[in-house]
C-alpha cells in the first residue's frame, strides 16, 4: 500500500517465491481516491481474482481490514512480503515494512505509542530541534526546525 497525493494504491501479487521478479510490473493494482473506501466486490475483482475462489473471501476481508488499519494509523507505505494463507484460509503476514506519516503524530501519538524518529542522516539532533519536534507532536500546526549551521546568523521562516 502506497499513499500518493490524490489516492492510495494497493498492489497485490498472487504468486510468491524467491524468483518472483519485478513485482511492480506484475502486481494487480487498485487506486482508491482520497476520501473513498473500496468495496469487497472491487477488491475481489481488481486484486484477488487470480487467487483460487475458495480463498478469495478470506483474502478480500484481510485486504479491507489491512487498508482500514493503514488509514487509521496514517501509514504512508506498507508492504507485506511474504503473505501466506493456511489450509483453514487464515491469512498470516510473515514480514512487514512500513513508513508512518510523521506529520500525523498529533493525531496518532497515542495509537502509535513511543516512536523514535531518527535524526537526519549523518548527525545527531540538536536540543532545539528536539524541542520543536516535541511541540509539533502536540499541535495540529506543522512545526519544523532543522539547524543547518549552528554558528549561522540567518534564519529562514517558511
Amino acid at each position: 500500500m502506497i499513499s500518493q497525493r490524490y489516492f492510495d494504491e494497493i498492489l497485490f501479487y498472487h504468486e510468491g517465491g524467491v524468483d518472483v521478479g519485478d513485482v511492480d510490473a506484475k502486481a494487480e493494482r487498485l487506486k482508491i481516491p482520497t476520501g473513498e473506501e473500496p468495496s469487497a466486490e472491487v477488491v475481489k475483482e481488481k486484486l484477488v481474482s487470480k487467487v483460487p475462489s475458495e480463498k478469495q473471501p478470506s483474502l478480500t476481508s484481510f485486504v479491507l481490514s489491512l487498508y482500514k488499519f493503514y488509514k487509521e494509523l496514517h501509514f504512508a507505505y506498507l508492504e507485506i512480503n511474504p503473505l501466506v494463507m493456511l489450509k483453514d484460509n487464515s491469512v498470516v503476514p510473515l514480514d512487514m515494512a512500513a513508513k508512518l506519516d510523521e506529520t500525523a503524530s498529533f493525531l496518532c501519538a497515542q495509537k502509535w505509542g513511543e516512536v523514535d524518529w531518527p535524526p537526519p542522516f549523518g548527525r545527531a539532533a540538536y536540543p532545539e530541534e528536539a524541542l520543536i519536534r516535541d511541540m509539533d507532536g502536540k499541535t495540529g500546526a506543522s512545526l519544523k526546525l532543522t539547524i543547518l549551521n549552528e554558528k549561522g546568523r540567518v534564519w529562514t521562516m517558511v
